[in-house]
């Protein structure tokens, strides 16, 4: 059902607990069963707000802003290098912030690089959460992989839940919509309780952020890079090499 709401925004049931708005300047909603929500501007900034009330703003980048005002907050004084060391970092002992910190520790953290040179070393610990999904048909078990990929660099950059891609579905029958969000969720899901272990997901969010400054702090390179490897860990090889991720909004797109 959609309802056309006095400010001339639509509103649309999703049907799964969630609502989708969207205004006429591109700007979208959805919204959550618990009373959450995130909002998602043309320029690809990201307003979160939690059911509690409070609320987290970033740009494309996952920089924070003001959710008030919108302006970049201000950064923290770095008056000396990190703090931690390799070891540390790679145990998940200490917890990398944000991409801010990730470069920083980069720069000044001996042996920092090999957790994200050769790449294969930044995505070893992802390889188990797929496992899932193989005996899945190919589409539904993209949507499973997509889900993962969002979660885990939504998760790495304190994004919230990534909300389920919108978009035309004339040619999926009801029961196939139902089955990719199903899929989806599970993604979203096992990407949430992989970073939640305790000590191996702060140390995979630690390799995320240290991946994401690596590629100049674009969290779209990493999440492709994740989304390539997943699928050809799937051996979905069609999916990786002519399909890609778009950024800061979830859905897929021609590679």
């Amino acid at each position: 059902m959609t309802v056309t709401n006095a400010d001339g925004s639509t509103t649309v049931d999703n049907g799964d607990g969630t609502s989708t708005t969207t205004w006429s300047d591109g700007t979208n909603e959805v919204a959550y069963a618990d009373g959450s929500a995130m909002r998602t501007y043309p320029d690809g900034r990201v307003l979160n707000t939690y059911s509690d009330g409070t609320r987290t703003f970033n740009d494309p980048y996952g920089t924070p802003l003001d959710p008030d005002t919108g302006n970049p907050l201000p950064a923290p004084p770095v008056t000396e290098p990190p703090v931690a060391n390799f070891g540390e970092i790679e145990s998940g002992v200490h917890v990398i912030s944000g991409v801010v910190e990730a470069g920083l520790v980069l720069a000044n953290a001996e042996g920092a690089l090999a957790l994200v040179e050769p790449i294969n070393a930044m995505f070893a610990p992802i390889t188990m959460a797929l496992e899932i999904w193989h005996a899945l048909d190919s589409a539904p078990r993209a949507y499973g992989t997509m889900g993962y990929c969002y979660g885990l660099v939504y998760g790495a950059l304190d994004m919230g839940e990534p909300a389920y891609p919108q978009g035309p579905y004339s040619l999926d029958s009801p029961e196939t919509v139902q089955e990719k969000q199903t899929r989806y969720a599970e993604g979203v899901r096992t990407a949430a309780a992989q970073l939640a272990e305790s000590p191996s997901g702060p140390a995979l969010r630690n390799r995320v952020l240290l991946r994401t400054a690596y590629l100049g702090s674009d969290p779209r390179q990493t999440l492709n890079e994740i989304w390539v490897t997943a699928c050809r860990q799937n051996d979905d090889e069609f999916y990786a090499t002519h399909l890609a991720l778009i950024w800061p909004d979830t859905g897929m797109t021609e590679g």
